[in-house]
């Protein structure tokens, strides 16, 4: 697997953008899982050469949109909530992100095998 061949593209910023978009119209109040684990499927059906490059496709993709949807979400927390709510955001920011990789991984494995499906 070469980290270049999986950065190649513009999956994952497309990946990336699709994770934002769909959080923001989805509101603030909801959780961004089911929009990574969309998203990682998606990028192990386009990744799908390899299996370790669709997961770590997968992962980047869930890294860069969740660490974004973060700032997004403790942003818009300060302005409606202050200071106080926000340390509670991020203490529980930090296990959502890795709960978010995992998902992630797991939707490019995912997107790999309905691929490879596809393809046979």
């Amino acid at each position: 697997m070469d980290i270049n061949q999986v950065l190649k593209g513009k999956s994952i910023p497309l990946g990336v953008i699709i994770i934002i978009i769909t959080y923001l119209a989805g509101g603030l109040s909801t959780s961004i899982l089911p929009f990574v684990f969309f998203t990682g499927i998606l990028m192990g059906f386009i990744k799908n050469n390899d299996k370790i490059e669709a997961l770590v496709a997968g992962l980047i993709t869930a890294f860069i949109g969740s660490i974004i949807t973060t700032i997004i979400n403790v942003g818009f927390m300060y302005i409606l909530y202050g200071s106080a709510y926000v340390s509670y955001m991020l203490s529980n920011s930090f296990y959502l992100i890795v709960l978010y990789l995992i998902v992630g991984a797991i939707g490019g494995i995912i997107g790999y095998y309905v691929s490879e499906e596809i393809k046979n």
